[in-house]
């Protein structure tokens, strides 16, 4: 399971942050809690797309439901020949290498197979990335994509279940659930070079797997963060566990580096959701207090034209450089002097600005760019003292 701090955030802020949203999982009691082994309501594992009709949603609901009937029967024909519960022999006759048998095959390449355990008691559960060969038009082999199967042993042959098309980043585990509960397993996929986490939630009964919920379709309110991580945690008094959604958050209004080594810059979310109505739903989200953080707040509530909030996150004296600061003086010295925040701009962090100095640009065109340098009072407040403007060339 990945920790909450997940696989790119260790600060102690972080974690804080993390641990405070999980300390307040028991409000998941008050939501009805999801009825046993029944309880779970399938749903057509269809494309994660809006639709424009009932005719359109059904063709394409068809077409995807013969696709995955037709990925089962490829992987079924695969290892029809398999009359043994042993891994090895399962990995051979989908001609995987032995170095392709491990989690971190499984987890970081685009083919791979290992073990999920605690599914179905001692029955051996694998999971398996695989991409079926075919012959094309030519008569040469072709690959295709590599799909996602959940394959269980019944205690006579291997039972096969399609999931969803594979991707090169992705994690699979047991949901704790409460006991009599049916089994549920997660599928983490890492989407991106932001790798942003998107759960697809599964139901595993009778040596196959059903899904449940998908984080990435249209209807979901999932929102997944950049360089982020999931952690499942059971909550007093509901069958389905919480879901706590870590990484970098995506203000909008002004834009950070996107690459994953320069974490200088932004700040963090974690969003707490519950299960309610067969979905995961946002209940709570919290975000670090950096000077960043509280940047992105100014521009925003100037972008609103919320003077006051914005008011709130200065030190007037020293912003307004006078003994008896009023919100009046503050609201005539944006519109005069600072009237770009008011309007609809978006403005960024480029990825060569000089580290620790928080500064920030806006593109004017034609190559010129205003670069903007706050400066702020220290922790905890970090309250802006001050804004410099320069206009300059790219």
């Amino acid at each position: 399971m990945l920790s909450c701090s997940g696989r790119f955030f260790r600060s102690r802020a972080w974690l804080f942050v993390c641990f405070s949203i999980l300390s307040s999982v028991q409000v998941a009691s008050a939501i009805p809690a999801v009825p046993g082994s029944d309880g779970f309501a399938p749903v057509a594992q269809s494309e994660h797309a809006s639709f424009r009709g009932e005719a359109e949603a059904s063709s394409s609901l068809a077409g995807r439901q013969a696709e995955i009937a037709m990925r089962v029967e490829e992987i079924k024909a695969a290892i029809a020949a398999v009359q043994t519960p042993n891994i090895q022999a399962l990995a051979t006759a989908l001609g995987l290498k032995p170095d392709h048998i491990s989690i971190k095959a499984f987890e970081d390449s685009e083919i791979g197979i290992a073990p999920l355990t605690g599914l179905d008691g001692s029955d051996p559960t694998v999971v398996v990335k695989w991409r079926p060969r075919t012959e094309a038009a030519n008569g040469q082999e072709e690959e295709l994509a590599p799909g996602l199967y959940l394959l269980s042993w019944d205690g006579k042959s291997w039972q096969a279940s399609y999931l969803t098309e594979a991707a090169d980043a992705v994690t699979v585990e047991k949901l704790p659930v409460s006991a009599g509960t049916t089994p549920l397993l997660a599928v983490i996929l890492f989407h991106g070079e932001t790798a942003v986490p998107y759960p697809v939630i599964f139901r595993f009964r009778d040596h196959h797997a059903s899904l449940v919920w998908d984080g990435r379709a249209d209807a979901s309110s999932y929102t997944g963060y950049d360089f982020g991580s999931i952690q499942f945690e059971k909550a007093e008094g509901a069958d389905v566990p919480v879901m706590l959604v870590a990484g970098r958050a995506d203000p909008g209004l002004l834009e950070f580096p996107t690459a994953s080594g320069q974490f200088d810059r932004g700040f963090q979310a974690a969003t707490l959701y519950v299960w309610q109505n067969n979905a995961y739903v946002p209940l709570r989200t919290e975000y670090t207090h950096n000077a960043d953080y509280v940047l992105y707040r100014f521009i925003a509530a100037l972008h609103l034209h919320d003077y006051k909030t914005a008011y709130s996150l200065i030190d007037p004296a020293r912003f307004l450089k006078t003994n008896k600061p009023t919100l009046q003086m503050f609201e005539d010295r944006i519109e005069n002097i600072w009237p770009e925040f008011t309007d609809d701009h978006i403005f960024e962090v480029p990825a060569k600005m000089e580290a620790g100095r928080h500064g920030f640009i806006l593109r004017l065109g034609g190559g010129k760019i205003n670069v903007y340098t706050p400066s702020f009072s220290g922790a905890p407040d970090y309250r802006i003292t001050g804004l410099e403007r320069t206009e300059t060339h790219e």
